[in-house]
């Protein structure tokens, strides 16, 4: 055979392989709605500027409905289990958990749930915009005003 139909196979079985990644089964994409395909891209997305950042993925912390990460630059010796040791972000898929309703929810280091203002539900633009103060605020510091 030639280069040419070598080179000319060669590309056809990278498109196919391709392909055959991305495709779904039709019952399951059927399944699928186009919003949580758009939510699951979003959260993809976010996933990657926040690690990117330096964010972990909290794998123990994350459930089907509730995606959490935490900086660990902020990391403090907090002395009572009651308080948060790092700054931690998550977001709720779900409304079902009466204990995180769903949005983009940040927790600062050094509070717990008691703490008014320092636990904080926003919209991702917010804190997307206001990320440098989450990444930045330490036990003692003024804390952050989101808005």
């Amino acid at each position: 055979m030639s280069r040419n139909s070598d080179a000319k196979k060669a590309r056809r079985k990278k498109r196919q392989a391709t392909r055959d990644v991305r495709w779904l089964p039709d019952d399951v994409k059927d399944s699928l709605d186009d919003v949580d395909v758009e939510l699951a891209q979003a959260v993809e997305t976010f996933d990657e500027w926040l690690t990117a950042r330096g964010w972990t993925f909290d794998a123990e912390f994350s459930t089907e409905t509730l995606i959490s990460w935490f900086y660990e630059p902020s990391a403090a010796g907090v002395v009572d289990d009651a308080y948060e040791p790092v700054t931690r972000i998550w977001i709720t898929a779900s409304g079902e958990d009466d204990d995180f309703p769903e949005g983009v929810k940040a927790m600062l280091v050094g509070t717990g749930d008691e703490d008014d203002g320092k636990l904080y539900t926003v919209a991702p633009e917010v804190l997307l915009a206001h990320i440098d103060s989450i990444e930045n605020y330490r036990p003692g510091a003024a804390v952050p005003v989101l808005g």
